[in-house]
């Protein structure tokens, strides 16, 4: 049996390398099947995850030789920190800003602005909804279902009856029937002239009350100051936005300490790759 688990992927390099000490089992599918991963976990004495595998009681309960833990990526609120440390199970997050990919920090925001309504990973039923339906949307889908969400997405670019759907699990949707019923939207659009401002406070008031935004593609897409209106005013729960290209609008003044519900995803590196990807 392995000592130590990664079930989410990792640079080759590096499982290579605890190969040489430890009996290592690496597979990335576990993160998505449970029993599988309780199966894995044993008698293993470590555990490698990303930001998917939901590290709750019930799995610590079937690896009773767990002493670490390891994340790397955007984690927060997969991990049953409480559940840990009755255990003494000891748990080292490592985080590069450099290294997130455009999946990573969406997924970071998501878990973080949902988890301040009380949802968690595998919890209550909630809705992501994807304005947009590039290669980075998908692969935010992918993650998103592994967190428990429910995905829809727009995009009239992608045909209703193409096959993709289906093979990754999302339920196309028109933008206001998206607007109206998602609890999370996350926008994942190029720059045009139909696009800018697309989302205005005339389209905020289409969405949810509680819901939340995250713009991790391009600044212009968002009216940044009716954001931040709708966040201040509890129109909307809250936002996670570019603002790469707006750092002189006197709105973002109200980026403080005391303004917690509003993050900032700085993507001047990440906007290169999106763009890249997109005209692949």
């Amino acid at each position: 049996m392995p000592d130590i688990v990664i079930a989410e992927p990792m640079h080759e390099a590096a499982v290579l390398e605890l190969g040489r000490s430890f009996e290592v089992r690496y597979d990335h599918a576990l993160a998505s099947n449970g029993a599988a991963l309780s199966g894995a976990v044993a008698d293993a004495r470590a555990l490698i995850v990303r930001d998917c595998t939901i590290i709750d009681a019930d799995l610590l309960a079937a690896a009773p030789r767990l002493r670490v833990i390891g994340c790397l990526g955007a984690t927060s609120g997969l991990v049953d920190e409480d559940a840990c440390r009755a255990r003494g199970i000891e748990i080292h997050s490592y985080v590069s800003s450099d290294e997130l990919t455009p999946t990573d920090r969406v997924i970071a925001g998501l878990v973080r602005l949902l988890g301040r309504s009380g949802w968690q990973p595998g919890g209550d039923p909630r809705i992501l909804g994807l304005i947009g339906f590039n290669p980075t949307a998908r692969d935010v889908a992918g993650r998103a279902r592994a967190l428990g969400l429910t995905v829809w997405a727009y995009d009239p670019l992608v045909d209703r009856e193409s096959p993709l759907w289906a093979d990754l699990g999302v339920e196309p949707s028109g933008l206001l029937h998206l607007l109206e019923q998602c609890d999370a939207v996350s926008l994942h659009l190029r720059l045009t002239p139909e696009t800018r401002e697309l989302i205005d406070w005339e389209t905020i008031t289409e969405m949810r009350p509680s819901s939340v935004l995250i713009n991790a593609s391009h600044a212009g897409l968002v009216d940044t100051g009716a954001v931040i209106g709708a966040v201040r005013t509890g129109r909307l729960a809250g936002a996670l936005l570019d603002l790469d290209q707006a750092d002189d609008e006197p709105e973002l003044e109200t980026r403080s300490a005391a303004d917690a519900r509003i993050g900032a995803l700085i993507a001047h590196k990440v906007r290169t790759t999106l763009e890249r990807r997109e005209e692949v």
